[in-house]
């Protein structure tokens, strides 16, 4: 990908070897802008999601590293390195950040405690309240985060681990076949197969079109011949 500030930087050089200096300083002035808008707390974050958009991942990891030099590691760029390496399938290197961004959420929900302390101290009740309401944004994780962790730990064949993380997801979203399907799945590969068949049964009764999916899907190739899952996939032979 072609950095913008390089490329007009070069296209000005240009136009000063061709004695085009107007245009030069036109452009010149947009490179000026460049740099200004990097200096922006959300510039090199909103640029590693566009990549990812893209599918540029390695992209977006130079420039989640830039978002770093100007925020420091917070729990948004964590938890897009976590889904970016999962991505590459380096999942081990994706756990790592997803608890990462784990423990700096915690940390995060700390010094917002302890400021509230402080201010409270000092009678600054309104800076009070402003950290309390931070505290109360940032205590729990949010599902999104527990659905891609425990994708991670799928893949790495920590069973009950990504489980428990299906589990808290669905707190939230109980109804959300996405999150059904992968929990059925590492039911399926921690050995309880009546589980898995129920989960895989509820999905499909929220969302049938899933049943394409699991016709196709290999995991579940050592319940394929079972009644149920038979019956699920709409196979069934009377």
């Amino acid at each position: 990908m072609v950095d913008p500030k390089e490329h007009w930087t070069t296209k000005a050089e240009e136009l000063k070897k061709q004695g085009k200096f107007e245009e030069a300083v036109e452009i010149l002035t947009k490179v000026q802008e460049i740099e200004k808008e990097e200096k922006s707390d959300d510039y090199w974050y909103k640029k590693a999601i566009h990549s990812c958009e893209l599918g540029e991942y390695e992209q977006a990891i130079e420039e989640l590293k830039k978002d770093t030099e100007i925020n420091k590691s917070n729990f948004e760029n964590l938890f897009l390195l976590g889904r970016i390496y999962c991505e590459l399938k380096k999942f081990e290197e994706s756990l790592e950040f997803y608890n990462k961004a784990s423990e700096e959420r915690n940390s995060q929900h700390l010094r917002n405690t302890h400021k509230i302390d402080v201010m409270k101290n000092i009678n600054k009740y309104e800076e009070a309240v402003k950290y309390s309401d931070k505290i109360v944004a940032e205590t729990d994780l949010d599902y999104k985060y527990w659905y891609h962790k425990g994708i991670t730990l799928l893949k790495l064949k920590k069973y009950d681990e990504a489980s428990s993380c299906f589990k808290i997801s669905l707190e939230t979203n109980q109804d959300n076949p996405l999150i059904l399907y992968q929990f059925a799945k590492a039911e399926l590969m921690k050995g309880n197969n009546k589980q898995a068949l129920q989960i895989l049964e509820k999905t499909s009764e929220i969302d049938p079109s899933i049943k394409d999916k699991l016709r196709n899907d290999e995991i579940f190739d050592s319940v394929y011949n079972e009644k149920q899952f038979r019956r699920i996939i709409g196979w069934l032979e009377f």
